[in-house]
């Protein structure tokens, strides 16, 4: 994956660019994107690859489509810069654009709620340790339709505020709050068939 791992971050003779282009403001930095000014393009898949990446990985059930969402996501910033509008933080646009991505595919494969079965509610809560609670809230934030799964990932995991989350999910701001009290509700549901509160 060329742009997963780009020149940049291993070429020695550029590394002084690079290290200038830390210094730099993320707008600044999209301003000289736009422009196909690649050392700024770099820094801003180092800034926020891992965002994208968690995000990808937590809406999508295969991990060869994450990595296709955010190759996408950052193909984009490279080619759809220019339309970049600062009335919003860079993350929250990229976040847009590998939301829509996401829901893309998961629109296009309806197999979410087969894709991670939970387990059956026979599991004593008192011998579940941490890493066997954590695997069951994975699974029931896996089972989410996919709005409420997106919605959810922004809000809880990633923190955006209210705003960003319905900039970035493309929905108003009412959706948002409705989407993420039945994720929320749902999720607690789940867990409460297996006696955590």
């Amino acid at each position: 994956m060329l742009i997963l791992h780009h020149k940049y971050f291993t070429c020695s003779p550029l590394r002084r660019i690079y290290r200038q282009m830390n210094d730099k403001t993320d707008i600044e930095l999209m301003t000289l994107t736009a422009g196909h000014d690649e050392a700024a393009f770099a820094e801003l898949v180092e800034r926020h690859r891992s965002r994208l990446q968690r995000l990808a990985y937590s809406l999508l059930p295969d991990s060869a489509a994450a990595d296709d969402a955010v190759q996408e996501t950052l193909i984009r910033l490279w080619t759809h810069a220019r339309r970049y509008k600062p009335s919003h933080s860079v993350a929250t646009w990229l976040c847009t654009i590998c939301c829509r991505r996401c829901y893309d595919e998961l629109r296009r494969h309806r197999r979410l709620r087969a894709a991670l079965p939970l387990p059956e509610p026979s599991v004593q809560t008192d011998t579940m340790e941490a890493k066997e609670l954590a695997d069951l809230l994975r699974r029931a934030v896996a089972s989410l339709p996919p709005k409420q799964r997106i919605v959810y990932q922004l809000r809880e995991v990633e923190g955006l505020e209210a705003d960003e989350t319905a900039k970035a999910a493309h929905m108003s701001p009412e959706q948002v709050k409705a989407n993420l009290w039945a994720a929320r509700n749902t999720i607690r549901e789940t867990l409460k068939r297996y006696g955590i509160q």
